[in-house]
Protein backbone atom coordinates (compact mmCIF):
# COMPACT_ATOMS: atom_id res chain seq x y z
CA UNK A 1 0.00 0.00 0.00
CA UNK A 2 1.57 3.39 -1.20
CA UNK A 3 1.62 5.95 1.87
CA UNK A 4 1.89 9.77 1.88
CA UNK A 5 5.63 9.65 1.85
CA UNK A 6 6.13 6.95 -0.88
CA UNK A 7 4.22 9.66 -2.66
CA UNK A 8 6.26 12.55 -1.77
CA UNK A 9 9.48 10.47 -3.06
CA UNK A 10 8.06 10.02 -6.23
CA UNK A 11 7.41 13.75 -6.89
CA UNK A 12 10.73 14.45 -5.41
CA UNK A 13 12.64 11.36 -7.62
CA UNK A 14 10.74 13.02 -10.96
CA UNK A 15 11.62 16.75 -9.59
CA UNK A 16 15.42 16.13 -9.76
CA UNK A 17 15.30 14.05 -12.96
CA UNK A 18 13.68 16.64 -14.59
CA UNK A 19 16.12 19.38 -13.38
CA UNK A 20 19.46 17.78 -13.97
CA UNK A 21 18.94 14.79 -16.22
CA UNK A 22 17.59 14.99 -19.71
CA UNK A 23 14.50 13.43 -21.58
CA UNK A 24 15.54 9.87 -23.97
CA UNK A 25 12.56 7.96 -25.85
CA UNK A 26 12.07 4.94 -24.84
CA UNK A 27 10.72 3.20 -28.39
CA UNK A 28 8.06 0.44 -27.63
CA UNK A 29 7.32 -1.85 -30.70
CA UNK A 30 3.60 -1.02 -32.53
CA UNK A 31 0.53 -3.19 -31.85
CA UNK A 32 0.16 -6.82 -34.34
CA UNK A 33 -3.16 -5.86 -35.95
CA UNK A 34 -4.75 -8.28 -38.52
CA UNK A 35 -4.66 -6.51 -42.21
CA UNK A 36 -7.70 -8.36 -44.34
CA UNK A 37 -5.74 -7.48 -47.85
CA UNK A 38 -2.42 -9.55 -46.79
CA UNK A 39 -4.56 -12.48 -44.41
CA UNK A 40 -2.12 -11.65 -41.64
CA UNK A 41 -0.68 -9.81 -39.04
CA UNK A 42 0.86 -6.95 -39.44
CA UNK A 43 3.23 -5.07 -36.89
CA UNK A 44 2.00 -0.88 -36.65
CA UNK A 45 4.56 1.87 -36.48
CA UNK A 46 6.56 1.97 -33.26
CA UNK A 47 5.39 4.27 -30.60
CA UNK A 48 7.89 6.50 -29.04
CA UNK A 49 7.19 7.51 -25.09
CA UNK A 50 9.43 10.23 -23.29
CA UNK A 51 11.50 9.65 -20.58
CA UNK A 52 12.81 11.66 -17.87
CA UNK A 53 16.14 9.89 -17.16
CA UNK A 54 20.09 10.42 -16.42
CA UNK A 55 21.79 8.01 -18.61
CA UNK A 56 25.10 6.83 -17.24
CA UNK A 57 28.33 4.35 -17.62
CA UNK A 58 27.98 1.05 -15.59
CA UNK A 59 31.13 1.32 -12.80
CA UNK A 60 33.81 -0.88 -14.19
CA UNK A 61 34.06 -2.35 -11.17
CA UNK A 62 30.89 -4.50 -11.81
CA UNK A 63 32.11 -5.68 -15.63
CA UNK A 64 31.83 -9.00 -15.00
CA UNK A 65 31.47 -10.10 -18.67
CA UNK A 66 28.15 -11.83 -18.64
CA UNK A 67 25.03 -10.05 -17.47
CA UNK A 68 27.36 -7.00 -17.26
CA UNK A 69 29.39 -6.33 -20.40
CA UNK A 70 31.91 -3.31 -20.99
CA UNK A 71 30.12 -0.35 -22.92
CA UNK A 72 26.74 -0.97 -20.82
CA UNK A 73 24.64 2.30 -19.59
CA UNK A 74 22.53 2.25 -16.89
CA UNK A 75 19.00 4.56 -17.59
CA UNK A 76 17.91 5.90 -14.28
CA UNK A 77 14.53 7.11 -15.41
CA UNK A 78 11.17 8.04 -13.15
CA UNK A 79 8.20 6.31 -12.93
CA UNK A 80 6.03 7.55 -15.29
CA UNK A 81 6.15 5.00 -17.89
CA UNK A 82 6.79 1.06 -17.00
CA UNK A 83 9.61 -0.31 -18.90
CA UNK A 84 8.98 -3.48 -20.67
CA UNK A 85 12.19 -6.09 -21.78
CA UNK A 86 11.19 -6.09 -25.45
CA UNK A 87 11.75 -1.77 -25.58
CA UNK A 88 14.25 -0.02 -26.70
CA UNK A 89 15.95 3.34 -25.72
CA UNK A 90 17.16 5.78 -27.57
CA UNK A 91 19.35 8.60 -26.40
CA UNK A 92 22.46 10.75 -27.64
CA UNK A 93 21.53 9.52 -31.16
CA UNK A 94 21.82 5.84 -30.76
CA UNK A 95 19.23 3.43 -29.96
CA UNK A 96 20.09 0.67 -26.94
CA UNK A 97 18.30 -2.62 -26.16
CA UNK A 98 16.78 -3.48 -23.14
CA UNK A 99 19.15 -6.20 -21.00
CA UNK A 100 17.46 -5.84 -17.11
CA UNK A 101 15.26 -3.82 -15.41
CA UNK A 102 15.04 -2.62 -11.61
CA UNK A 103 12.55 -1.67 -10.09
CA UNK A 104 13.49 1.25 -6.80
CA UNK A 105 10.92 1.31 -4.59
CA UNK A 106 9.72 2.92 -1.24
CA UNK A 107 6.85 0.74 0.34
CA UNK A 108 4.48 -0.40 -2.32
CA UNK A 109 5.08 2.50 -4.69
CA UNK A 110 7.79 2.24 -7.37
CA UNK A 111 9.98 5.76 -7.47
CA UNK A 112 12.11 5.09 -10.65
CA UNK A 113 13.47 2.51 -12.84
CA UNK A 114 17.02 1.28 -13.84
CA UNK A 115 17.14 0.10 -17.15
CA UNK A 116 20.25 -1.47 -18.07
CA UNK A 117 21.26 -1.08 -21.59
CA UNK A 118 23.34 -1.92 -24.23
CA UNK A 119 24.15 -1.42 -27.76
Amino acid sequence: MGTAFSKRMQGVGTRLLSKYGSTVNLVRKGLKTWDPVLGEYVWGPDVVLPLKAVPVPVNAGLVNGTTIQAGDMMVKADYSVVPKMDDKVQFSGEQWSVVAIEKKMVNDDVVAYFIQVRK
